[in-house]
Protein backbone atom coordinates (compact mmCIF):
# COMPACT_ATOMS: atom_id res chain seq x y z
CA UNK A 1 0.00 0.00 0.00
CA UNK A 2 1.50 3.25 -0.92
CA UNK A 3 2.41 5.64 1.79
CA UNK A 4 0.25 9.31 1.36
CA UNK A 5 2.27 12.33 0.85
CA UNK A 6 1.59 13.37 4.63
CA UNK A 7 2.75 10.22 6.26
CA UNK A 8 6.48 10.58 4.41
CA UNK A 9 6.46 14.61 5.21
CA UNK A 10 6.13 13.41 8.53
CA UNK A 11 8.40 10.67 8.91
CA UNK A 12 10.92 13.14 6.65
CA UNK A 13 10.31 15.93 9.31
CA UNK A 14 11.55 13.34 12.26
CA UNK A 15 14.47 11.99 9.89
CA UNK A 16 15.60 15.53 10.15
CA UNK A 17 14.98 16.02 13.89
CA UNK A 18 17.27 13.34 14.77
CA UNK A 19 19.89 14.07 12.10
CA UNK A 20 20.06 18.07 13.57
CA UNK A 21 20.02 16.61 16.90
CA UNK A 22 22.99 13.99 16.45
CA UNK A 23 24.99 17.43 14.82
CA UNK A 24 24.39 19.30 17.87
CA UNK A 25 25.67 16.90 19.82
CA UNK A 26 28.70 15.64 18.26
CA UNK A 27 29.71 19.72 17.93
CA UNK A 28 28.97 19.86 22.11
CA UNK A 29 31.38 16.86 22.62
CA UNK A 30 34.13 18.11 20.09
CA UNK A 31 34.10 20.93 22.73
CA UNK A 32 34.65 19.19 25.18
CA UNK A 33 37.22 17.13 23.88
CA UNK A 34 39.34 19.94 22.38
CA UNK A 35 40.71 18.18 19.78
CA UNK A 36 39.95 20.92 16.84
CA UNK A 37 41.96 23.76 15.58
CA UNK A 38 40.73 27.03 14.06
CA UNK A 39 43.35 26.03 10.99
CA UNK A 40 41.55 23.68 10.10
CA UNK A 41 39.82 23.00 6.63
CA UNK A 42 36.02 22.76 6.53
CA UNK A 43 37.16 19.38 5.57
CA UNK A 44 39.07 18.65 8.37
CA UNK A 45 35.74 19.71 10.46
CA UNK A 46 33.74 18.03 8.73
CA UNK A 47 35.63 14.73 9.29
CA UNK A 48 35.60 14.62 12.95
CA UNK A 49 32.35 15.65 13.33
CA UNK A 50 31.20 12.50 11.64
CA UNK A 51 33.73 10.34 13.59
CA UNK A 52 31.89 11.60 16.79
CA UNK A 53 28.40 11.27 15.25
CA UNK A 54 28.82 7.98 14.60
CA UNK A 55 29.18 7.04 18.14
CA UNK A 56 26.05 8.86 19.15
CA UNK A 57 23.56 7.63 21.57
CA UNK A 58 20.67 8.32 18.89
CA UNK A 59 22.70 7.53 15.86
CA UNK A 60 23.79 3.77 17.14
CA UNK A 61 19.96 3.48 18.18
CA UNK A 62 18.37 3.91 14.83
CA UNK A 63 21.28 2.37 13.11
CA UNK A 64 22.09 5.69 11.02
CA UNK A 65 24.80 5.41 8.43
CA UNK A 66 26.45 8.28 8.72
CA UNK A 67 29.20 9.62 5.97
CA UNK A 68 31.13 12.53 4.28
CA UNK A 69 32.29 13.56 0.65
CA UNK A 70 29.33 11.36 -0.37
CA UNK A 71 28.66 12.26 -4.19
CA UNK A 72 24.95 12.40 -4.85
CA UNK A 73 22.32 10.78 -7.45
CA UNK A 74 23.04 12.21 -10.60
CA UNK A 75 21.03 10.79 -13.77
CA UNK A 76 22.94 12.16 -16.55
CA UNK A 77 26.46 11.14 -14.96
CA UNK A 78 25.00 7.61 -14.70
CA UNK A 79 23.59 7.93 -18.02
CA UNK A 80 26.63 9.30 -19.95
CA UNK A 81 25.46 13.06 -20.95
CA UNK A 82 27.83 14.66 -17.79
CA UNK A 83 31.64 14.08 -17.42
CA UNK A 84 32.11 12.19 -13.42
CA UNK A 85 33.99 14.90 -12.97
CA UNK A 86 31.44 16.71 -12.67
CA UNK A 87 30.22 15.16 -9.85
CA UNK A 88 29.35 17.30 -6.46
CA UNK A 89 29.31 15.02 -2.91
CA UNK A 90 27.63 16.72 -0.13
CA UNK A 91 29.82 17.05 3.04
CA UNK A 92 27.81 15.48 5.66
CA UNK A 93 24.91 12.81 4.66
CA UNK A 94 22.52 10.88 7.02
CA UNK A 95 20.65 7.58 5.62
CA UNK A 96 18.33 5.28 7.02
CA UNK A 97 15.16 2.88 5.95
CA UNK A 98 12.39 2.98 7.00
CA UNK A 99 9.55 0.53 6.33
CA UNK A 100 11.54 0.12 2.91
CA UNK A 101 11.60 3.82 2.66
CA UNK A 102 14.81 5.66 1.67
CA UNK A 103 15.13 8.26 4.00
CA UNK A 104 18.49 11.07 3.52
CA UNK A 105 19.37 14.40 5.05
CA UNK A 106 22.09 15.89 3.42
CA UNK A 107 24.69 18.97 4.84
CA UNK A 108 26.67 21.56 3.37
CA UNK A 109 29.57 22.94 5.29
CA UNK A 110 31.70 26.01 4.82
CA UNK A 111 33.90 27.87 6.82
CA UNK A 112 33.01 31.48 7.59
CA UNK A 113 36.00 34.53 8.87
CA UNK A 114 34.81 37.73 10.02
CA UNK A 115 37.63 39.58 8.70
CA UNK A 116 41.22 38.28 7.14
CA UNK A 117 43.16 36.63 9.49
CA UNK A 118 46.52 34.31 9.90
CA UNK A 119 46.94 30.80 10.40
CA UNK A 120 49.32 29.62 13.10
CA UNK A 121 51.00 28.94 10.19
CA UNK A 122 51.15 32.22 8.38
CA UNK A 123 49.23 31.24 5.67
CA UNK A 124 46.23 33.85 5.40
CA UNK A 125 42.25 33.47 5.35
CA UNK A 126 40.06 35.21 2.99
CA UNK A 127 36.87 36.26 4.98
CA UNK A 128 35.44 37.94 1.96
CA UNK A 129 35.84 35.31 0.13
CA UNK A 130 34.40 32.66 2.43
CA UNK A 131 31.51 34.89 2.77
CA UNK A 132 30.79 35.09 -0.75
CA UNK A 133 31.26 31.11 -1.31
CA UNK A 134 29.10 30.07 1.97
CA UNK A 135 26.29 31.84 -0.95
CA UNK A 136 27.28 30.68 -4.30
CA UNK A 137 29.05 27.23 -2.96
CA UNK A 138 26.70 26.19 -0.53
CA UNK A 139 23.24 28.65 -0.07
CA UNK A 140 22.75 28.62 -4.03
CA UNK A 141 23.43 24.73 -4.46
CA UNK A 142 20.30 24.16 -2.95
CA UNK A 143 18.52 26.80 -4.87
CA UNK A 144 19.45 25.75 -8.51
CA UNK A 145 22.26 23.80 -7.98
CA UNK A 146 23.58 20.25 -7.54
CA UNK A 147 20.70 20.21 -3.98
CA UNK A 148 18.09 21.60 -5.05
CA UNK A 149 15.76 17.80 -4.99
CA UNK A 150 17.62 17.12 -1.80
CA UNK A 151 16.59 17.53 2.14
CA UNK A 152 19.19 19.22 4.27
CA UNK A 153 21.15 22.14 5.41
CA UNK A 154 23.85 24.24 6.11
CA UNK A 155 26.35 24.46 8.42
CA UNK A 156 28.75 27.10 9.30
CA UNK A 157 32.11 26.53 11.21
CA UNK A 158 33.31 30.13 12.50
CA UNK A 159 36.82 30.34 12.83
CA UNK A 160 37.09 34.32 13.17
CA UNK A 161 34.51 37.43 14.40
CA UNK A 162 31.66 37.31 16.36
CA UNK A 163 28.93 35.42 14.41
CA UNK A 164 26.32 38.21 14.15
CA UNK A 165 28.71 40.03 12.56
CA UNK A 166 29.39 37.09 9.94
CA UNK A 167 25.75 36.68 8.99
CA UNK A 168 25.23 40.65 8.66
CA UNK A 169 28.32 40.46 6.33
CA UNK A 170 26.65 37.09 4.18
CA UNK A 171 23.55 39.27 4.21
CA UNK A 172 25.15 42.07 2.87
CA UNK A 173 26.17 40.08 0.01
CA UNK A 174 23.04 38.94 -0.29
CA UNK A 175 21.17 41.75 -0.22
CA UNK A 176 23.72 43.07 -3.07
CA UNK A 177 22.26 40.53 -5.51
CA UNK A 178 18.99 42.27 -5.21
CA UNK A 179 17.91 39.11 -3.18
CA UNK A 180 16.50 41.21 -0.18
CA UNK A 181 14.10 38.31 0.98
CA UNK A 182 16.75 35.69 0.78
CA UNK A 183 18.63 36.63 3.51
CA UNK A 184 19.68 34.85 6.31
CA UNK A 185 17.57 35.40 10.16
CA UNK A 186 17.11 33.98 13.55
CA UNK A 187 14.38 31.88 14.47
CA UNK A 188 13.16 30.52 17.83
CA UNK A 189 14.10 27.29 18.02
CA UNK A 190 17.71 25.67 19.20
CA UNK A 191 19.32 22.44 19.62
CA UNK A 192 20.90 21.98 22.95
CA UNK A 193 21.28 26.19 23.20
CA UNK A 194 22.14 26.15 19.23
CA UNK A 195 21.04 28.54 17.69
CA UNK A 196 19.47 27.58 14.14
CA UNK A 197 18.77 30.34 11.47
CA UNK A 198 16.90 30.03 8.30
CA UNK A 199 16.52 31.65 4.86
CA UNK A 200 13.73 31.65 2.64
CA UNK A 201 14.09 30.91 -1.10
CA UNK A 202 11.17 30.11 -3.65
CA UNK A 203 11.68 26.77 -3.95
CA UNK A 204 12.55 26.03 0.30
CA UNK A 205 13.17 27.35 3.28
CA UNK A 206 16.54 26.55 4.08
CA UNK A 207 17.94 26.15 7.44
CA UNK A 208 21.70 27.51 9.17
CA UNK A 209 23.23 26.18 12.04
CA UNK A 210 26.83 27.48 13.42
CA UNK A 211 29.05 25.92 14.81
CA UNK A 212 32.03 28.76 17.00
CA UNK A 213 35.47 26.89 16.51
CA UNK A 214 37.01 29.76 17.33
CA UNK A 215 38.11 28.93 21.08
Amino acid sequence: MAKSTVLINSINSSFEHKCLNILAKSYITSLTLKKYSKDWEEKTFSSHLVSLMKECEIALKYNLTITKEEELEDDKIDNGLKSPKEANPIDIRFHNIWNDLRLDYNVEAKNVSLSEWKKSRGSKVNASQQQTEYITKGIDRWITGHFKEKRGCMLGYLVNGKLEDVISKINTKIESQKRTKETIKITASTLYDIQIFESIHSNRKLKHLFFDFIN
